[in-house]
């Protein structure tokens, strides 16, 4: 996102100064017009059909609000989405401290424990927690073991579970943007203030924690959006007590066929991430974040001035109290912030140990080692057929989002054109809105065509929840290329389509492959797009996992969910030595 802001602030003037797009802008057009015809449509759709179009209704509305059951439906949804938003800051940012100012092995250890859960799927980290928490489960033989519990403690399929594995599956989108704005806090500042008489703590309360607000609001933001839109955690570890909308959204859908009733859900439920990100554009220009401000803070003045006396306070303050607090430069954040990095990366952990079970179910600690469950995966014909077909839409979709993503990078990089900034907000909603929504729009569009359970209507909504990863990697490539390089070959004799070809195609390449990996691994994880519009007629590798642990959990599924990671492992690897490939 942030490369796309940079790149936006370089063609300011070049949008300003012309009315007409300039030849690269016209490669904006394909992706835009694939993105406003299955993405914005659908929404459009989705609004009319709530409103009971042709017949003009708000009964569906009135439902909502005169019926107990989804006024608690609500209810859960904002205590469960708050609860777990609140937690993972907590959680989350002293490891986020930590990464910034630790050394390059507790950096590398720490950027692990973020990493690989970040790019593990959520329906392995889900399954990770139903296998540690259940009645039989880890957590609970060890309870007994050690004689801390006379009987199996309940923490499945109740509020506790849903939280604790909503909590752990969002510190990665949590931590992420926290650690990418406190990276660029200049150390000397901190330094500065200590050497004007600044206790540690007072340091980081008036200096550090004030500059990485963004990044802080802009976590909170994302998890709390992106709770609010959970599916398929409270799905599987939730009771009956624990519904959140996203799952009244699914049953009124697929179970029920009552379309415009859910359709009117999912427009509350979209009312309210738009709501939520103009309430928090109130305290911060989300804008910046996005990367479509015009960078403007004239009319912030006002409070920064009104801050800096608060913050003047502040300081006064802890310098006072400092000497009953730790500080904030010793040992304590990294001992607190590895400690949490293991618990991230401990459910996944107990996965690929339990995957190696020679036993028919789980037991912990294992009675033997065996390759028996991942035989069983590679010798199953159900298993082998789902693992084809989740290969088969990854590659129709890989394919639509690199062609379409390319060209919108381009596009915006090296073209100018008017309403620029709408266009990016555009590019970028797809992972913004709630999965359920765009997938649930999506369904009610490609009903209309017969596309609904076919592969390729599922690889035409993986497409457009993929170019929005393709175009932020390769808009961040093209912005760092040197172009010098370019400007040689030009003084050389060479065209602009041989320049193309012989500098920049070979320079772009390793972008395109990393974000060829990413755009396959989200659409291979999927499993929320497959259940609205594969309608039971597609099965994809997810959704037999899905199916598994919503039926009866075996071993098998712990072999599937430690490929599943191993190959997510192998996607960042490849992406980190093409990096590295590229800058030297």
């Amino acid at each position: 996102m942030s490369s796309i802001a940079t790149d936006g602030r370089r063609t300011s003037s070049l949008v300003s100064s012309s009315a007409q797009p300039t030849r690269w802008a016209w490669l904006l057009l394909p992706g835009s017009i694939f993105l406003v015809v299955l993405f914005v449509v659908p929404l459009t759709g989705l609004l009319l059909l709530a409103f009971g179009m042709p017949n003009w209704t708000l009964a569906n509305f009135s439902r909502i609000g005169d019926t107990p059951v989804y006024l608690t439906v609500m209810r859960n949804t904002l205590e469960i989405s708050l609860t777990v938003t609140a937690l993972a800051f907590v959680l989350s940012y002293p490891i986020a401290y930590a990464l910034t100012n630790a050394g390059t092995a507790l950096r590398t250890v720490l950027l692990i424990g973020v990493v690989l859960p970040y790019f593990t799927s959520t329906l392995v980290r889900t399954f990770a927690w139903i296998v540690l928490l259940g009645r039989n489960g880890v957590v609970n033989q060890f309870l007994l073991e050690i004689g801390w519990a006379s009987q199996p403690v309940t923490m499945l399929y109740n509020r506790f579970g849903v939280i604790l594995g909503m909590t752990h599956i969002v510190m990665p989108m949590m931590i992420l943007p926290m650690y990418t704005v406190m990276s660029s806090i200049d150390p000397k500042l901190m330094r500065a203030a200590r050497a004007n008489g600044a206790s540690p703590l007072a340091a980081f309360l008036t200096i550090f924690l004030p500059l990485s607000l963004p990044g802080l609001i802009a976590g909170v933001l994302l998890v709390f959006i992106y709770c609010l839109g959970f599916y398929i955690t409270p799905a599987l570890m939730g009771g009956l007590s624990d519904v959140m909308i996203t799952m009244a959204i699914s049953s009124q859908i697929l179970e029920q066929l009552n379309w415009s009733f859910g359709a009117a859900l999912s427009v509350v439920l979209l009312v309210a991430v738009l709501t939520t990100l103009w309430v928090g554009s109130r305290f911060f220009p989300i804008e910046q974040l996005l990367g479509f401000s015009d960078g403007k803070a004239g009319s912030n003045r006002g409070r920064r001035q009104m801050g800096a006396q608060l913050l003047l306070r502040i300081g006064s303050t802890a310098n006072a109290l400092d000497r009953w607090f730790p500080s904030m430069g010793g040992r304590t954040v990294p001992i607190l912030a590895s400690f949490l990095a293991v618990l991230l990366l401990l459910p996944v952990g107990i996965v690929v140990y339990l995957s190696f079970s020679a036993s028919s179910y789980f037991v912990f600690p294992l009675p033997g080692y065996s390759l028996r469950n991942y035989e069983a995966f590679l010798f199953d014909a159900l298993w082998v057929r789902a693992t084809f077909t989740s290969i088969r839409i990854a590659l129709m979709a890989v394919c639509m989002a690199i062609a379409l993503g390319a060209m919108l990078a381009f596009g915006l990089s090296r073209g100018a054109m008017p309403g620029r900034g709408a266009l990016v907000a555009l590019l970028l909603s797809p992972i913004i809105m709630p999965t359920v929504i765009v997938a649930v729009a999506t369904y009610f569009l490609l009903a209309r065509f017969g596309l609904q359970g076919t592969e390729f209507g599922l690889a035409l909504g993986h497409a457009v929840h993929a170019i929005p990863y393709v175009v932020v990697i390769v808009v961040a490539n093209l912005r760092d290329l040197n172009p010098s390089y370019e400007r040689a070959a030009r003084s050389l004799g060479a065209g602009s389509w041989a320049t193309f070809r012989t500098i920049v195609a070979p320079l772009v390449m390793p972008a395109l492959i990393v974000a060829a990996f990413f755009a396959f691994l989200a659409s291979f994880d999927d499993v929320v797009y497959v259940l609205f519009l594969g309608i039971g007629k597609i099965t994809t590798l997810p959704m037999r996992m899905w199916e598994g642990i919503r039926q009866d959990i075996s071993p098998t599924i712990a072999a599937v969910a430690t490929l599943q990671m191993l190959f997510a492992t192998t996607v960042i690897v490849v992406g980190t030595l093409l990096r590295r490939k590229k800058t030297t």
